[in-house]
């Protein structure tokens, strides 16, 4: 495992002790480090256990306490149905995006060799943005992400009651309409209750995307008020 810092080292030593009572962290930790590699992705517990050797119960028990800990989170699928919610895929998280690229092995000079890598780093970060800022200006805001039978991904859905918006992350320094296609689609599932879109990129200008009404939007947005 990459060399951890004297607080992450904490959290594997002591804090994940604390919560579970397990003696020998090694096994948690080595699933946080999976983890990292698959930030932003669904969430195959199956998988996860058969490529640590660890059987599906304990899997998901690991899993539990990473996110009582506040290392990851489980971000559900939505769906106009709700009751279809709570059987479709939810993604995974890592909250700290530092930390997943610590674990992950991944560096600045990393940037365009490994570009799809951090696409999903800064999916996780844009995600944790976005909920930390809901905490202080709308706690009622509920976050989700969106695929569907054809694959068909928008990367975060806010809703408020009915109503829903939906947020894609690109790492790219241009947007075309063609980026919209998640957020389209989304639009035709949310029907009236669909409130806008917005396609999140690493440019300086805020783009329409068609004649959708989507747009894209440079990331320094976030932290301007």
């Amino acid at each position: 495992m990459p060399q951890l810092d004297e607080e992450i080292r904490s959290i594997m030593e002591r804090d994940i002790r604390d919560v579970a009572r397990i003696k020998d962290s090694t096994d948690v930790a080595r699933l946080l480090e999976l983890l990292a590699l698959r930030t932003a992705e669904l969430l195959n517990v199956s998988s996860l256990g058969n490529d640590l050797n660890m059987d599906r119960l304990t899997a998901d028990r690991h899993l539990s306490i990473l996110e009582k800990l506040f290392l990851i989170r489980i971000l559900p699928a939505w769906h106009r149905n709700s009751a279809k919610r709570l059987i479709k895929a939810p993604k995974v998280h890592l909250c700290d995006s530092g930390l997943a690229a610590t674990l992950a092995d991944l560096h600045p000079e990393d940037w365009n060799a490994k570009r799809d890598r951090f696409g999903h780093l800064l999916e996780s970060f844009v995600l944790q943005q976005l909920v930390a800022q809901a905490g202080w200006t709308d706690p009622d805001l509920r976050f989700w992400h969106y695929r569907d039978k054809d694959q068909v991904e928008v990367d975060c859905v806010i809703t408020r009651g009915r109503k829903v918006w939906g947020v894609e992350v690109k790492a790219a320094a241009t947007v075309t309409p063609s980026d919209g296609a998640g957020l389209r689609r989304l639009a035709e599932q949310a029907r009236s209750d669909f409130q806008g879109g917005i396609v999140l990129y690493d440019g300086d200008t805020v783009i329409p995307l068609g004649e959708s009404g989507f747009l894209g939007v440079p990331l320094s947005r976030l932290w301007e008020s």
